[in-house]
């Protein structure tokens, strides 16, 4: 058995690495990182992974900055993370900064005000005997987790104090 998956990551050749890539491409967003790590552990040589990706950048069917876009769009509205763990985790993936700083100026402000009074609300509704000062440090606490940024947060969580 161990055999038997060795032999199927040894098999990988870069014409097979393409064409894997590129119908999963068309179907979904992946940055380079994606591909570099799963073609490295298959056994790729560097060069062989460097060329098949530049080929599929250049074939268009890998596009930092459309990836980068997709993430933040689906993060915001699906995840519900705020910009700095999208941006801390498009960092990790290896994308430039500028893709990165497009990307996140995407972002529409009262769109992403919404999901953060939205999670804070579905919060608080969990909170059990916090009140005052510990409740508003409870909620930026998890704010903060969920990657938004701590300015907003007290600014959110003062307004909805000065309503309440």
């Amino acid at each position: 058995m161990k055999t038997e998956k060795a032999d199927r990551t040894t098999s990988l050749t870069p014409e097979k690495a393409y064409a894997q890539a590129a119908a999963r491409c068309s179907v979904r967003e992946y940055c380079r990182a994606d591909w570099q790590q799963k073609w490295w552990r298959a056994g790729l040589s560097a060069e062989a992974v460097e060329n098949v990706l530049m080929r599929l950048e250049s074939e268009g069917f890998i596009d930092e900055n459309r990836y980068a876009r997709a993430f933040v769009h689906d993060k915001l509205n699906y995840d519900h993370w705020g910009r700095v763990k999208m941006r801390a985790a498009l960092q990790q993936k290896g994308l430039s900064a500028s893709d990165i700083s497009e990307a996140l100026d995407t972002i529409d402000a009262e769109a992403y005000e919404e999901v953060l009074k939205a999670l804070l609300a579905a919060k608080e509704r969990t909170l059990k005997g916090a009140e005052g000062y510990e409740r508003k440090q409870k909620l930026a606490r998890f704010a903060a987790g969920r990657g938004f940024e701590i300015s907003l947060v007290f600014r959110l969580l003062d307004m909805a104090d000065d309503e309440g």
